[in-house]
């Protein structure tokens, strides 16, 4: 043992709860938290990208007409939309771990259960449960990682859940585009291994401390934060609710307008994305681009990269200035191509790629704003309210694309998406609140 000389001074032991939480250095339980949620993320891109090549692998055998096809891809998204306001609410009372964790579970079953379905309706039945499943993702997952973020960086590492949900999204794409064979009950149940893997990394998360205190469970608040985090650090303050959460608690007439845009805004944004890129191949052939497996590999790519680009926007824009930047270029992208059908070929393409790019971009907030925007007490059932919300946008344009496709053309199609872009920038300069780098409460 080494003793100090004369001269030294000691290091002060640390106090107990000196340190806010949110400011602790990184630690192994922040790569855990990281990568369950990410992980989620990843299955719900992969699960809901999956069912563009599914449904063109089994169209034939299935017998699918424009509205079957738009019934089938829209089933997950009417899921999402149940699954959203009924699992927030159960987070917010009984806890974010057991929903978090037996939700991939589900995801494992209902992938497997894909492969005995024999026809429109049991597929659609099982493409609804499993929107439920991805709801909790939604709803619970950017909760959880919230809860365990620092304060700074927050918004880049929420961010990052839609990252890994359009890397899901793409790769569910490379996978179907490479699929050998005829088997689509497969290929749809292909999504069992990821969800299997991410289950198995949530056997080991702990419950947020920050729920726990709001729940008044001091103690076991406290264990968690001194066995991951170090007892030097202490948990936000928090407001304490004992009460179970309700939809109707959001709209308050102090929190009314905030949460009420916290869903707006997604809404306006989904409802272009999901339509848009479930029915990628109608639209090239709409609108006269060559579709090939070189340029959907090529477009892909730049979906990726725009995702990238979002998270660099979340640092360099306030939120604000987030979703009002990102509305207009949407805005004028989609109007462009509709007002422009007989353009150059290579502007079209231009054009179309600048979508690809903006859109991936502009939803990495979707997964930073709503968890900025609640307080703890409600935070599950604000964000599960927000993407239940936004999923009634986005499976109605899924639903109604093919058919709006068909009966209207690509032009006219494009302006009617349009509008949601624009409600969607009306809205953000009324009433988007700005939370950047915020304390959670």
């Amino acid at each position: 043992m080494i003793e100090a000389g004369p001269g030294a001074v000691s290091s002060p032991a640390p106090v107990r709860g000196a340190v806010p939480l949110d400011e602790a250095p990184f630690k192994p339980i922040h790569a855990l938290a990281t990568a369950c949620v990410l992980g989620g993320a990843f299955v719900d891109g992969y699960i809901l990208g999956i069912v563009g090549p599914g449904i063109a692998l089994g169209q034939s055998e299935l017998q699918l007409g424009p509205l079957s096809q738009g019934l089938i891809a829209s089933s997950a998204l009417i899921g999402v939309f149940i699954g959203g306001l009924i699992f927030g609410t159960l987070a917010d009372r009984f806890g974010r771990r057991p929903v978090f964790f037996w939700n991939l579970l589900a995801f494992v079953l209902l992938s497997l259960l894909q492969l005995v379905t024999v026809g429109v309706w049991d597929l659609v039945v099982i493409r609804l449960a499993l929107g439920l499943a991805i709801g909790v993702e939604y709803a619970v997952g950017t909760a959880v990682l919230a809860e365990f973020s620092k304060r700074k960086g927050r918004g880049i590492i929420l961010g990052n859940f839609a990252v890994w949900w359009m890397i899901g999204f793409v790769v569910a794409f490379l996978v179907g585009l490479y699929w050998e064979g005829e088997n689509w009950r497969l290929l749809l149940a292909t999504s069992a291994v990821p969800a299997l893997i991410v289950f198995l990394l949530r056997t080991r998360l702990p419950e947020t401390p920050m729920w726990l205190k709001a729940k008044g469970r001091e103690a076991e608040a406290e264990a968690v934060v001194a066995k991951h985090f170090g007892a030097e650090y202490a948990i936000p303050e928090v407001v304490l609710n004992r009460k179970n959460p309700s939809v109707r608690e959001l709209f308050t007439r102090a929190t009314w307008r905030p949460h009420l845009y916290s869903g707006l805004f997604w809404f306006c944004q989904v409802g272009p994305f999901f339509a848009i890129f479930t029915f990628l191949t109608p639209v090239f052939e709409g609108l006269g681009i060559q579709n090939d497996t070189s340029l959907e590999v090529g477009l892909n790519l730049v979906q990726l990269l725009g995702a990238g680009f979002g998270l660099l926007l979340l640092h360099w824009l306030s939120r604000r200035g987030f979703v009002i930047v990102t509305f207009a270029v949407i805005l004028v992208t989609l109007l462009t191509l509709g007002l422009v059908p007989a353009a150059n070929l290579w502007l079209t393409v231009a054009l179309f790629g600048v979508y690809l790019f903006m859109a991936p971009a502009a939803n990495n907030i979707q997964y930073v704003y709503p968890s900025e925007i609640f307080d703890t007490h409600v935070r599950g059932t604000g964000v599960g309210f927000s993407a239940a919300f936004s999923r009634i946008s986005a499976a109605g344009a899924t639903y109604l694309f093919p058919w709006l496709m068909t009966e209207l053309g690509t032009s006219t199609t494009m302006l009617i998406v349009a509008v949601f872009p624009l409600v969607g920038l009306v809205a953000s300069i009324a009433w988007a609140p700005e939370t950047k780098e915020k304390s959670l409460e």
